[in-house]
């Protein structure tokens, strides 16, 4: 593609190769950990969804556009998509979240271990109770368990726990 000055633009993107396995394994683990849905990921990045899911599917390939469009969409580098990247460099957007702290905020956790054990606990805890929701309402979205039926199940476990 050409930009205004006629130069080409975008080079550095082409060169990287996307390796079909590694892209699709890649576009599931963005689905499941945001929660995300082929239809709303579609929608998000302007393709149908049979789009995505025939490259799910293994029907089709992904196509440089349509892998740099999903990089878009989740703030990613393309280099995430490539074979080419090494497993510890392989951030997600969660975790690029704890690691903006600066050193200074991480050693005055350290100092304060009490205080945040228990805000960590907490924290933990809530994080715990929003996935579970989450797990539940997908199940109940996805039709393979009711409101009735995961109550039942409640029951029985905290029966057994007894």
């Amino acid at each position: 593609m050409k930009n205004k000055t006629g130069t080409q633009q975008d080079t550095g993107d082409r060169d990287l190769s996307v390796d079909q396995d590694t892209a699709v394994r890649k576009i599931r683990f963005l689905i499941d950990t945001h929660h995300e849905t082929v239809p709303g990921l579609a929608r998000g990045i302007g393709v149908l969804p049979g789009t995505i899911q025939d490259v799910l599917d293994g029907q089709c390939h992904a196509s440089h556009a349509l892998v740099r469009r999903i990089a878009d969409r989740f703030a990613l580098p393309l280099e995430f998509f490539s074979g080419d990247v090494p497993k510890e460099r392989e951030v997600s957007p969660r975790s690029k979240k704890t690691s903006v702290s600066s050193p200074t905020t991480r050693a005055q956790r350290v100092e304060t271990p009490s205080t945040v054990h228990s805000q960590s606990h907490d924290s933990t805890l809530d994080e715990l109770i929003l996935s579970q929701k989450a797990l539940v309402s997908l199940l109940q979205d996805k039709g393979l368990i009711s409101s009735s039926e995961w109550q039942a199940r409640l029951r029985s476990v905290r029966a057994t726990k007894n």
